[in-house]
C-alpha cells in the first residue's frame, strides 16, 4: 500500500497492520510491470555460468551474493563522502556495514524491530541486461517481515536524489526483477525511515528515532536468571500488559534496570509495541514468540 508523505500514520491502528512500520516514499519510478508474468520465487534457482531468464527476451538479470563479514564486500570503500557504519548484528549474526545516516537509521530499525525477522545491508549485486547493455545495481538493504514479505530497499535523502531519468529507469527495471522473484521493491526517503514528527513541532526529533536508539543501546544486555524466568512467563502467557506492570515484576527496587530489561526484550523480538509513540509507564507491550521459520533472503 502506497501512502503519501503528507499522510500521517494513524497512531490508533496496530503497527502490525501498517506497511512494515515504515511508510514507502512516493513512487516516482516508471511503471515497467508486465501483468501477464506472475511472480514466482522459483526464479531464484541457483544456476551456474548462465543468466537467469526473468522477463522478456531483452531483459535478463542475475543476482551475485556478496560475501558477508565485512572483509570481502566491495560495496563500502574508504574515502567516501558519507559516514560509514559497521556492527555485528545480534539478530542475524552477520556483520552489517553501510554508509550514510539514512542507511544506518534503517539498519538500526531493522535490528531492533519485532516486525523484521531477518535483514542484510548491501547483500547482493544485481546485474541487469537491457537491450544488450549490462547495468549493475546494489540495493542498500533487504529484509523479511514477520508476515513473510521480502522487501528490497533503496534509501534516499529525498525525491531530489531520483532526478536522473536513466537512474529511475534502472530502478524501475530492478523493481520488475524483484516483483518477478516475489519481492517488493521500495524507495524510502529519510522522512519515511525516521517516522512521523511530533504534532505541532516539526523540528523535534521523531519518536521512532528516540525509541530505536534506546532499544539499539540495550540489544546486547545480558539477563540474569530471574529476568529470564519473568520474560519466559510473559511470552508463554501471551497477554498484553503495560510497561509499569512488567517493570515491577522484573526489578521492583530498580526502575532503571527494569526499563533496560524491557528494552532488551523489545530489541530481541520477545515483546512488541508501537515505535512511533514515546515509551511511558502506560505503554502497552504485546508478547510475541521468536521467529523460527526459514529466511527467504539467504540465497
Amino acid at each position: 500500500m502506497k501512502l503519501h508523505l503528507n499522510d500521517r500514520a494513524d497512531r490508533r491502528a496496530s503497527p502490525w497492520t501498517r506497511a512494515g512500520g515504515i511508510r514507502p516514499a512516493i513512487n516516482t519510478l516508471p511503471i515497467r510491470t508486465d501483468p501477464a508474468r506472475r511472480p514466482s520465487p522459483r526464479r531464484l534457482r541457483r544456476v551456474a555460468n548462465r543468466w537467469l531468464p526473468v522477463g522478456h527476451s531483452n531483459l535478463l538479470a542475475r543476482i551475485v551474493v556478496l560475501r558477508h563479514g565485512g572483509h570481502e564486500r566491495p560495496v563500502i570503500t574508504r574515502g567516501s563522502k558519507h559516514r560509514r557504519f559497521r556492527y555485528l548484528s545480534t539478530k542475524t549474526g552477520t556483520m552489517q556495514l553501510g554508509e550514510g545516516k539514512g542507511e544506518q537509521w534503517l539498519a538500526n530499525f531493522n535490528e531492533v524491530s519485532a516486525e523484521v525477522v531477518d535483514y542484510e545491508c548491501h547483500p547482493w549485486e544485481i546485474h541487469v541486461t537491457r537491450d544488450g547493455r549490462v547495468q549493475r545495481y546494489r540495493p542498500d538493504a533487504v529484509r523479511q517481515l514477520v508476515d513473510g514479505t521480502i522487501e528490497l530497499i533503496e534509501a534516499k535523502r529525498d525525491e531530489n536524489d531520483l532526478g536522473d531519468p536513466e537512474y529511475r529507469e534502472l530502478l524501475a527495471v530492478v523493481a520488475e526483477v524483484a516483483r518477478l522473484c516475489g519481492w517488493v521493491f521500495q524507495v524510502l526517503h529519510l522522512d519515511d525511515i525516521c517516522g512521523p514528527k511530533p504534532f505541532g513541532n516539526p523540528r523535534a526529533l521523531p519518536e521512532r528515532l528516540r525509541n530505536v536508539d534506546a532499544l539499539f543501546g540495550n540489544r546486547t544486555l545480558e539477563l540474569d536468571r530471574h529476568e529470564n524466568r519473568i520474560a519466559g512467563r510473559t511470552v508463554a502467557r501471551g497477554e498484553p500488559l503495560v510497561w509499569r506492570e512488567l517493570r515491577d515484576q522484573l526489578a521492583p527496587s530498580d526502575p532503571l534496570q527494569g526499563d533496560a530489561v524491557i528494552e532488551r526484550l523489545l530489541a530481541g523480538g520477545l515483546l512488541h509495541t508501537d515505535l512511533d509513540v514515546r515509551f511511558t509507564p502506560r505503554t502497552v507491550l504485546t508478547p510475541c514468540r521468536p521467529f523460527t521459520g526459514e529466511s527467504g533472503i539467504r540465497l
